[in-house]
């Protein structure tokens, strides 16, 4: 394509022109941008503030720049082409420190999924869990958590006929929810007798479990329980049965489980933070003898407990499991944290010992801060 020398011309006056007054420039020329209009025509003056007064100009096309000066850019009826396409350096990461609000993006990732006897996370003594895939680190149990010693008062009934589903967040507002039946003791039920079916990511808060259930809330997958009361458990009050990641039990309570309060059928880990528990067999326990055993940890912080039967915590230490205890308050049980020797045949796990090793972390101040 050529351009006729009035084309030439002109663009030198406007070049000249913009020059002269860079505070209401708006372009830059850019010598690879198409020439629009006729070959042959001119531009029209300009308003010392860069307006246009009249058409187009022709010849050599302007590309966009940022405004340097007050006035309002031109309207363009196309956009140039040609124009060298721009890309923006990512920074690197660094190798050190903390990235803000990214704290706990993969706190429940599946990458780290156990196996049936060993895992890839790994628990360091106190509240907090180190993933071998990133430096970060998340503290499992809440600070500042407090446990309350007082049941609430319902707010209202509720009976379901089949268990709620919950795959984001439920409020439950302190309603008392049943599914209308009486406790079968200590026969195992499955997923269709529990009251509350939370799915992985999702959350239950401010619920009251009634006695006219057998099962509770079984989550089937990394879950945070908060606020929850179950005013008599029957067979276990909440079950966890995700493969790996972290679950949150948060404030609530639970009396009155001639068994198992927390069953840990899965993976992973559960934190159990500002909980109050009483007139219990065990607290938690890390299944003994399911099909599929996994390596498992309990962090507990901050939990009040009163006369348990049997265990506060159980684990299966053969398989890697560790329990942490701190700042709690632990009266009238009859053991704190007793190992034993799981196994994926069914039979009966075998207690292997009980108290403070290096599988049942605490110190005597972390169970009687009363």
């Amino acid at each position: 394509m050529q351009f006729s020398l009035s084309t030439i011309a002109a663009a030198a006056l406007f070049f000249a022109a913009t020059e002269a007054h860079p505070q209401g420039s708006f372009f830059s020329f850019s010598g690879s941008a198409r020439p629009t209009g006729h070959h042959g025509g001119h531009h029209h003056g300009h308003g010392h503030n860069g307006t246009q007064s009249g058409g187009q100009p022709s010849g050599v096309v302007p590309s966009f720049g940022v405004p340097s000066g007050t006035g309002a850019a031109p309207a363009f009826s196309a956009i140039p082409t040609g124009a060298a396409s721009v890309s923006f350096p990512v920074p690197a990461a660094s190798s050190t420190g903390t990235v803000a609000a990214k704290d706990d993006e993969d706190e429940d990732s599946d990458d780290d999924k156990s196996s049936t006897s060993t895992s890839s996370a790994s628990i360091e003594t106190g509240s907090s869990f180190s993933n071998s895939s990133s430096s970060a680190t998340a503290t499992y149990a809440p600070a500042g958590t407090a446990a309350s010693t007082t049941f609430p008062t319902a707010a209202g009934e509720s009976t379901l006929s089949e268990p709620m589903v919950i795959t984001d967040s439920f409020d439950g507002g302190m309603v008392r929810f049943g599914r209308g039946v009486e406790c079968g003791g200590q026969s195992e039920g499955g997923d269709s007798d529990a009251v509350f079916q939370v799915e992985e990511g999702g959350t239950l808060k401010n619920v009251i479990i009634g006695a006219d259930q057998s099962e509770g809330v079984h989550c089937m997958g990394a879950c945070t329980i908060e606020n929850v009361w179950w005013e008599a458990v029957c067979e276990d009050a909440l079950t966890i049965k995700q493969e790996s990641g972290v679950s949150y039990v948060i404030g609530g309570g639970a009396q009155g489980a001639e068994d198992k309060v927390v069953q840990h059928n899965g993976g992973g880990t559960v934190s159990i933070s500002g909980f109050y528990v009483s007139d219990f067999g065990k607290m938690y326990r890390s299944c003994g003898n399911c099909d599929t055993m996994y390596e498992r940890h309990v962090i507990v912080d901050s939990v009040v407990a009163d006369s348990g039967s049997s265990t506060f915590v159980g684990i299966n230490s053969n398989y890697g499991d560790t329990a942490t205890i701190t700042n709690s308050c632990i009266t009238n049980t009859k053991k704190i944290c007793e190992e034993f020797e799981g196994n994926d045949t069914g039979d009966e796990p075998e207690s292997i010992g009980d108290g403070i090793s290096a599988s049942c972390i605490y110190t005597e101040a972390d169970i009687s801060a009363c």
